[in-house]
């Protein structure tokens, strides 16, 4: 039987002999910087409202989503904008801004911001685009924050003199849903 090293061998062809699996595995070792990468703290992605950045929670679902049009629901609060139609279900819309009682923002118009998925699905209006957020210097003690983030927030980070709050985002619209129904 001819196979394909002896084949190689017939005809002049050098062989390179396999690594065993363990030697596969270890012979690579990552370059410093790729090291040191690695040791930085975890990036997570946050949207700001107003002078507030938001992370969204690691893990998350989220989408930006582009011209679509939000249906106002009647007699409900400002802050509730209304729903949007995404890909067949319905997305309940919040003002945040409006919501945290902050003045109106002078740039340009709020983008919408989706989070989780189907039937936890949630709209944000949002300051500018979402950003990448280094949290890696967490502050001992939280700065003021509107009283219904301050519930629900974890932690509390800095990055270029911005603030970075990490909340418990199913709690934390678990309450505004209350808000709404009541």
């Amino acid at each position: 039987m001819v196979t394909d090293d002896t084949q190689r061998a017939a005809s002049g062809e050098t062989t390179t002999p396999w690594l065993s699996p363990s030697e596969a595995l270890t012979r690579f070792v990552p370059s410093r910087r790729r090291q040191a990468a690695r040791d930085l703290a975890p990036t997570r992605f946050g949207f700001r409202i107003g002078d507030i950045g938001l992370l969204v929670p690691a893990g998350m679902h989220s989408e930006l989503v582009e011209e679509t049009e939000v249906y106002p629901l009647p007699t409900t609060p400002a802050w509730l904008r209304g729903l949007i139609n995404l890909r067949g279900g319905l997305v309940p819309v919040f003002d945040l801004r409006a919501l945290f009682s902050m003045e109106e923002g002078g740039g340009a118009a709020p983008h919408l911001l989706v989070l989780n998925r189907e039937a936890r699905a949630v709209g944000v209006l949002i300051d500018g685009l979402p950003l990448s957020v280094d949290t890696g210097q967490r502050l001992p003690q939280s700065p003021p924050l509107p009283a219904l983030l301050r519930e629900h927030s974890h932690a509390v980070y800095v990055q270029h003199q911005e603030i970075w709050v990490e909340f418990d985002f199913d709690g934390f619209f678990q309450v505004v849903g209350s808000r709404v129904a009541a």
